[in-house]
């Protein structure tokens, strides 16, 4: 009966799943079908060949078009690519005068107070099969704000205007409730200084000047303070699950004390930063006016402590993938969190590019165990995690077995910033996969031993991405530095640090420029450094090449290899030529540019459809001397090995190239497509493709 009812749910997901393809393809199709519904209560529609916009000498054609909800068509449709229709979309007559207010408000909000929009001609052509609406826009005079003042009673805090949207030289809104941002802004400054009953009341006068083009305004804000109200009493409620001494921990008003805004807005923060709830509220529910005192009392709404979640995947390199956690974010109502996180998956790899038909598949796995600790000592998060993984290094003809644990304590140092202080222990063994050539064991003498490692590493993050997941402006900064034995102990002992900086910005022509430097360097220590670059741990150096780092290339693929000086020798190569056979060895040093165009594509774009445009650039080295001007030559080719201008393994990896984004609610669904600038050519083998095809989840940065 189980295998039955398990049969069914996946049927049951696979026809929605047909249902909704079907139903994708009829509206990308046949548009006109969706509209039927609204024919039938007697809601008509039109063609719309075009919009012609006149009188505006301020805003663009383009600019005003933008605000409108209906659409002119464009030639690239794809109806009309596929030649279903002619170049025309739809309209409906009776919300014209709707359209109309929305250039109407987006005129006034920049000072045109007087400014109107009407239809001054429909007319129908004949060549396009539908409508012309023509718009003529009135702008009349703008209104600029010649000064602001305020006029108050009782003490305000200081600058209480710094900082405002609305200020001297800026156009005047004509709808007072447009200053609503800056009314804000300046009340939480009040609040700030325990100002609850804080009154502020806008008046605007405006002034015309010889300028029949301009108007002049003077805005003047009545504020009046009222009483510094202090905090007397704290309440919590509704809280069923959690211990009311947890969110307790959390608030930072103090009873007693001047009522702060600030105090409130990481006393929010902190609450939600548990995981504990969905949402939070403060609310003053007794004012004493003549204590100047306030009750307030905090509100919360908890979310479900418990949660299991599984999941399927697929990709170019995890060919299946099953992921499954579960977990408890409130154990015991104490806050604490347990989660059990667990990820399995069959890799396919042609491991050293022997493979002459489909790779062998090997299993991997990854399981974790971790514990977190909320606010140990009132300020600190003490996490614990316990792990277990086997991971294929096809690029090294390796596969790695881990166990360890690590312990953890970060704190939020800002509003954007995080610290992280973590120990680390944990148990490599390697071994040879069972694809790769018997006698790489010899090269791979120091990387086939059993090892262990312990380490200490501090991470600084400042985070101010608008969205973590689909990032569109902002920066993200991540600096890390690790040591390893010494004092510590274990088998290897070196220095690792690592620089990441993100930015993401709009562009002019549309969608989102982001871009990447990244910056590495592992150098061995003590006991480690007679083994030469050998000192640092496989697992620990760095790799480039792939879908996440330099696209056009193969996954991890770049830089230093694992090689037999006698075998070079036979082929009459130097050891600086990549050989196509020859597992990767990681670098100590690394460096990465990216630079990708993110932009929705206008007719997919309805169904979260995008492109990018990309140019990548990075390598990774072995020794801090073979990194030098000549490596960054922006072109090099896969000629003789031993000529100048062939591709060497100290090269700087460069490519370009496109791809599609499908987003969905964890991230885009990309398929990346990279042209490699340097390839290289080892005797008569070229070692890089001309093409290579990425396949993922997830912006590669």
């Amino acid at each position: 009966m189980g295998k039955d009812l398990v049969k069914i749910r996946f049927s049951f997901a696979s026809t929605t799943m047909c249902c909704v393809l079907i139903t994708v393809l009829f509206a990308v199709l046949f548009p006109s079908i969706l509209y039927a519904g609204e024919l039938d209560y007697g809601l008509s529609e039109n063609r719309l060949a075009r919009i012609e916009i006149s009188g505006n000498s301020e805003y663009s054609d383009k600019e005003l078009k933008s605000l409108l909800r209906i659409k002119e068509p464009r030639w690239f449709s794809l109806m009309t690519l596929l030649g279903f229709s002619e170049r025309s979309s739809m309209y409906r007559p009776d919300l014209i005068e709707i359209e109309l207010k929305l250039i109407e408000k987006y005129y006034r909000r920049n000072g045109f107070h007087n400014a109107s929009a009407e239809i001054d001609t429909i007319y129908f052509d004949d060549e396009m099969n539908g409508d012309v609406l023509h718009v003529l826009v009135s702008e009349g005079p703008r209104t600029i704000i010649n000064s602001v003042e305020l006029e108050t009673v009782g003490n305000i805090p200081d600058k209480l205007l710094k900082g405002l949207q609305y200020t001297k030289g800026v156009p005047a809104p004509a709808d007072l409730n447009n200053l609503g941002s800056d009314i804000y802004l300046m009340r939480t400054r009040c609040w700030e200084e325990g100002l609850l009953k804080v009154t502020i009341d806008p008046v605007m006068t405006v002034h015309t000047t010889e300028d029949s083009l301009t108007n002049n305004a003077e805005l003047l804000y009545k504020i009046t303070a009222g009483n510094a109200y202090s905090v007397s009493e704290i309440r919590i409620s509704g809280n069923e699950q959690t211990q009311t001494e947890i969110i307790e921990r959390e608030i930072k008003l103090v009873i007693g004390e001047l009522f702060k805004w600030s105090a409130v807005e990481e006393t929010q923060l902190r609450i939600l930063e548990t995981s504990l709830f969905r949402d939070v509220s403060f609310t003053p529910v007794e004012i004493d006016t003549s204590k100047a005192t306030v009750v307030m009392e905090v509100q919360v709404v908890e979310r479900k402590p418990s949660y299991i979640e599984f999941g399927l995947g697929v990709g170019s390199r995890e060919r299946v993938r099953v992921l499954a956690a579960w977990g408890n974010n409130n154990l015991f109502g104490t806050g604490q969190k347990l989660r059990l996180k667990t990820r399995t998956w069959l890799n396919y790899e042609d491991v050293q590019q022997l493979s002459s038909g489909t790779p062998e598949p090997e299993l991997n796995y990854r399981y974790e165990l971790l514990h977190t600790h909320p606010r140990l000592l009132d300020r600190f998060w003490f996490d614990t995690r316990l792990f277990m993984d086997k991971e294929t290094r096809g690029e090294s003809g390796l596969n790695l077995e881990r166990t360890g644990f690590s312990l953890g304590s970060r704190v939020t140092t800002s509003l954007y910033s995080i610290s992280n202080i973590v120990l680390k222990v944990e148990e490599v063994e390697p071994s040879l996969h069972p694809d790769a050539k018997a006698s790489l064991s010899e090269a791979l003498e120091f990387e086939l031993q059993k090892s262990g490692t312990r380490s200490i590493a501090w991470n600084y993050m400042i985070e101010k991405r608008n969205n973590p997941i689909r990032p569109a402006k902002g920066f993200l900064s991540n600096f890390e530095v690790e040591t390893a034995g010494g004092i510590l102990g274990g088998d290897n002992s070196f220095v690792k640090g690592r620089f990441d900086y993100h930015t993401y910005r709009k562009t002019v022509l549309g969608g989102t420029l982001a871009s990447r430097v990244s910056l590495g360097a592992v150098r061995p220590y003590g006991d480690s450094l007679s083994r030469g670059a050998d000192g640092v741990p496989y697992q620990e150096r760095f790799f480039a090449g792939g879908v996440s780092t330099v696209r056009g290339y193969q996954e991890r693929s770049l830089g230093p290899q694992i090689t037999d000086q006698a075998e070079l020798d036979s082929l009459q190569i130097a050891s600086d030529v990549p050989l196509p056979d020859r597992p990767a060895r990681g670098g100590n040093y690394l460096l990465l540019t990216n630079v990708e165009w993110r932009v929705p594509l206008p007719t997919p774009g309805k169904w979260n459809i995008g492109g990018v445009i990309f140019l990548d650039g990075g390598n990774v080295w072995e020794h801090w001397s073979e990194i030098a001007l000549r490596s960054f030559r922006p072109r090099s080719y896969p000629g003789d090995p031993e000529e100048i201008d062939s591709t060497k393994l100290w090269d700087y990896r460069w490519s370009y190239g496109g791809g599609i984004r499908f987003d969905t609610p964890v991230g885009p669904v990309r398929l990346d497509v990279g042209f490699p600038l340097k390839r290289a050519r080892s005797s008569e083998t070229i070692v890089d493709d001309k093409v290579m095809y990425h396949f993922s989840l997830g912006y590669p940065f």
